[in-house]
């Protein structure tokens, strides 16, 4: 599953049942399913293996406008040998009609979330009938139904809310699923499998889809709606043929095309790169609007964000188009990294969210730009995972405690577990990496397990001793690497002295060294690189201690490039000068060296500028590579704009422990305007040369050509602001946007207009608003980019814009667009003096906790870190942490988040 910022639909009362009892929302939905005044946290060590097991279930589905009936027979099985353990289903907001226990009236008890069926025997089949409101499902975990389309989202425990179940993920069974439609509305209807049976009934139409292969029931999906189809075939290795069948809203065919192309790109590449065979005769994909994820991997039932499928030039920016590519390959991959193999518990998430993150990269690194996407991932580690790490909510890949399951879905079980898997293929290597994993998935085919027996496989398949690796899966906190080194002349020897220190965190105050792979080359003084004859031949130092020397003959002074290609997920403090950085900047191949370079060189202005009471002069050294960076005819032009790009507010908040959000922005801001002006010729020049010449294609090479492009415009619109050309800078930008004919190069110059307040703002504004009010999706961009202006008069703007028309406060993805990204992508808004920014995310995480907690929780993310801001803003973000905890029947999941912050 793909996480991601989402929030939720609510709908009205007048979607009440009417069939001989009370089905209103009262009865239904009384309190949300996360919500539980006990508070009480789950542990990993206190697992237990289930007393009983599913083998098979059959389901039908009988969907109406109002309500739904749900029916299942579940074959159970008795595991534990006490004879009188009762066999105990999971269920969350269910109206029970009736149990049977082989066809049998049976006597239960209902309590806590659980149907509790005493005195079963050793092997036996319970059916089960129930009610569920799916409009009325506001918390889109479960069966819910929005714009006229039915819906699931089981992961993580969203099927206890569709029918009682062992709702958990070490139980495997076969599905049978019948759906039967409302009278009208809903000509497709879909589950995982393949279909097996279709007609109609009574003037109704009806599907029964029969899956293969054992599942947990987080994997189970029901889509039924109206669409229009997207089909292709793929052709698999051994010449099977795949009938590929995307769903998208009527009217979207054409946006659908691209992510079909990414479909069958991705089937070639698992085949190509792991010998993964697709292994059912249909993949379906269906994409919605409503949806808390990203996306999810159900079984041969893809479920996306329509975020993650539709797109075009006139409607969709490069960004759209890399990460529709990205995504549909994560999901894919999950096929048998999380769906044929799967996990033991949720404390295991990291075992498949881990490692098919790292699939998805080496996909899109392929398919797309190794480059691009090794610095995204890394700019996602050094911004938000080093900051959750240095948070109250702080946990290891593998955690230990939690007390809300969705909880999980963070940076670090996500992203930095990916890096952990990259250590790993570092360590073992490509060909080991893949006789791993082929040893994984055979050996644990169907079956659910942990994070050691992944780590077993691995080992075993590669011979190497692991043992100490598995501290990244159970230690909290980013390490710090101090390195130093000295060169003696006269030996001709270079001592590289290391040192590795992780800070404590809440819950683990000691910490034990970790393996550290640091991927090393050397640069003589005018920047030929060198190799020394005890540098390994993969060019890796392993890191394994608290403290440990290296030496290194050299026969001249060189200069340690240490973690290149961002080697391990670490912080790391060496003594390098401007001049270093420089010549790293100008010399290294390595993209992530070249930008960190190019970084540093920001970060020790920054730091040297917040010690200091003077203004200090941005030094020649950052002009001077930036004007080479500029200059090189050679180099790559995504690389170059990367290297480019000012380290954003996120990033450079981690240079302070008390965070001084007044003077980062003063100061970024005033680097951002004295580079401006010193190259202004140069990025006047760069503008003219890498203007469009011909209609959008989207491609790298292109991509790189209209980044350069959007680049340079913005730098020369900061400077003309600072010479208050006002009229010049306006007309610049609207003539851009008025002359390109994609919504990238569009976006680019409505961005500049409202972030540097032109003269042309009001009117281009207008002009997006008139053309694209009618569509959703793209409107998203109307409110993304208001919401992000970097101002504290950004709040004002966003709480008038949740009175637009077109704002949907139900809607998952305007609110993400609008609250989310102000709170998440915009510090100088969120963090107003007048504690503005913290009461208006207060207000919508408090309203926003009673219908959907999960995306409630999420939001609330930044003010955790509230003891890093000034002792005033500290005051005010504390108290609207003490509001909401306030508020009757919070959430487990809010609850958990705010506990740790304020015992922090």
């Amino acid at each position: 599953m793909l996480k991601i910022i989402k929030l939720l639909q609510v709908l009205t009362d007048s979607n009440t049942l009417k069939i001989g009892r009370d089905y209103s929302a009262n009865c239904f939905y009384k309190g949300k399913s996360m919500k539980n005044n006990n508070y009480k946290a789950v542990k990993r060590l206190d697992y237990r293996a289930p007393d009983f097991t599913a083998t098979d279930i059959e389901l039908e589905f009988n969907l109406s406008d109002d309500y739904t009936i749900v029916k299942s027979t579940a074959h159970y099985i008795r595991l534990t040998e006490d004879k009188k353990a009762p066999l105990c289903l999971d269920g969350e907001d269910l109206e029970l009609h009736s149990v049977f226990v082989d066809g049998l009236v049976c006597k239960y008890t209902e309590e806590k979330g659980q149907l509790i069926i005493e005195d079963v025997p050793d092997e036996f089949d319970v059916s089960i009938e129930n009610v569920i409101a799916p409009a009325l499902n506001t918390t889109l975990m479960g069966l819910y139904k929005s714009c006229g389309c039915f819906c699931t989202q089981c992961e993580p425990q969203g099927f206890r809310r569709i029918t009682y179940f062992l709702d958990r993920p070490d139980v495997l069974a076969k599905y049978k699923v019948t759906i039967i439609g409302p009278e009208s509305g809903c000509g497709v209807l879909l589950s995982n499998g393949n279909l097996v049976e279709s007609g109609e009934k009574q003037g109704r139409r009806y599907c029964t889809w029969v899956d293969p292969f054992p599942k947990p029931s987080y994997l189970f999906a029901l889509v039924a709606g109206s669409f229009d189809l997207v089909s292709d075939t793929f052709k698999t290795k051994s010449g099977r043929e795949v009938s590929l069948q995307l769903y998208v809203d009527r009217g979207a065919y054409e946006r659908g095309l691209w992510a079909m192309e990414c479909i069958k790109q991705s089937m070639k590449w698992d085949e190509d790169r792991f010998n993964l065979e697709y292994d059912l005769d249909n993949f379906k994909v269906v994409a919605v609007d409503f949806f808390n994820q990203g996306a999810m991997e159900n079984k041969s039932l893809n479920i996306f964000n329509s975020i993650y499928v539709l797109v075009d030039p006139k409607s969709a920016t490069d960004t759209n188009f890399f990460n529709v590519q990205s995504v549909i390959g994560h999901e894919y991959f999950h096929n048998y990294t999380g769906d044929r193999v799967t996990l033991r518990d949720w404390f295991q998430l990291s075992l498949k969210e881990s490692l098919t993150v790292f699939r998805d990269q080496e996909f899109s690194s392929d398919v797309a730009s190794r480059a691009l996407t090794r610095l995204h991932a890394v700019d996602v580690i050094r911004s938000a995972q080093f900051a959750e790490d240095a948070s109250p909510m702080a946990h290891p890949v593998r955690p230990e405690e939690v007390m809300e399951m969705n909880n999980f879905y963070t940076v670090t079980i996500y992203d930095k577990g990916a890096e952990v898997i990259r250590m790993l293929h570092t360590i073992i290597g490509e060909d080991n990496f893949k006789k791993g994993l082929a040893l994984y998935l055979d050996r644990y085919d169907g079956k659910a397990v942990t994070v050691d027996d992944f780590l077993s496989a691995m080992s075993e398949a590669s011979a190497v001793d692991l043992t100490q690796f598995t501290r990244w899966y159970s230690q909290a906190g980013t390490p710090v690497v101090t390195a130093k080194w000295a060169y003696d002349a006269n030996e001709k020897k270079l001592t590289l002295d290391l040192e590795q220190k992780t800070p404590p965190t809440l819950s683990q105050k000691e910490k034990d060294p970790v393996v550290i792979p640091i991927r090393t080359s050397f640069l003589t003084g005018d920047g030929k690189e060198v190799t020394p004859p005890e540098l390994s031949a993969n060019g890796i130092i392993m890191f394994t201690k608290d403290k440990e020397s290296f030496t290194f003959t050299c026969d001249e002074e060189v200069l340690p490039v240490l973690f290149k290609d961002f080697s391990a997920p670490v912080k790391l403090d060496a003594h390098y000068s401007d001049d270093d950085y420089k010549l790293m900047l100008e010399y290294c191949e390595d993209p992530f060296i070249r930008k960190n370079s190019s970084e540093f060189l920001i970060n020790n202005y920054v730091k040297d500028h917040l010690e200091s009471a003077d203004n200090l002069p941005v030094p020649a050294s950052i002009i001077e590579a930036f004007s080479h960076v500029l200059s090189d005819k050679n180099g790559d032009p995504l690389l170059t704009c990367q290297v480019l790009n000012i380290p954003p507010l996120s990033v450079l908040t981690e240079l302070c422990h008390k965070i001084d959000f007044d003077a980062l922005h003063t100061i970024r801001s005033f680097i951002e305007k004295e580079i401006a002006k010193a190259l202004f010729a140069d990025f006047s020049n760069l503008y003219a040369k890498t203007k469009a010449t011909g209609s959008y294609v989207y491609n790298i090479k292109e991509m790189s050509k209209r980044s350069l492009n959007h680049l340079a415009l913005k730098m020369m619109i900061v400077k003309l602001k600072d010479d208050k050309d006002e009229d010049k800078a306006a007309d610049l930008v609207r003539d851009h946007y008025k002359k390109s004919d994609n919504m990238t190069a569009k976006l680019c110059a409505l961005t500049l207009a409202v972030h540097y307040d032109l003269l042309c703002k009001e009117e281009l504004l207008k002009e997006f608003e008139d053309k694209w009010s009618g569509d959703p999706l793209v409107f998203d961009n109307f409110f993304r980019v208001q919401a992000t202006a970097p101002s504290e008069d950004t709040v004002k703007i966003v709480r008038k814009l949740m009175k637009h028309p077109c704002f949907d406060k139900t809607n998952p993805n305007r609110v993400r667009a609008l609250v989310g990204a102000m709170a998440l992508s915009n510090p100088v808004a969120l963090n107003a003096k007048d504690g503005s920014g913290y009461a208006l995310l207060s207000e919508v995480v408090r309203d926003l906790d009673k219908v959907n907690p999960q995306v409630a929780a999420r939001i609330l993310t930044p003010l955790l870190s509230f003891k890093r801001f000034d002792e005033a803003r500290a005051e005010l973000a504390r108290n609207e942490l003490l509001r909401i905890k306030s508020e009757k029947d919070l959430s487990n999941g809010v609850f958990e988040k705010i506990e740790a912050a304020l015992n922090s």
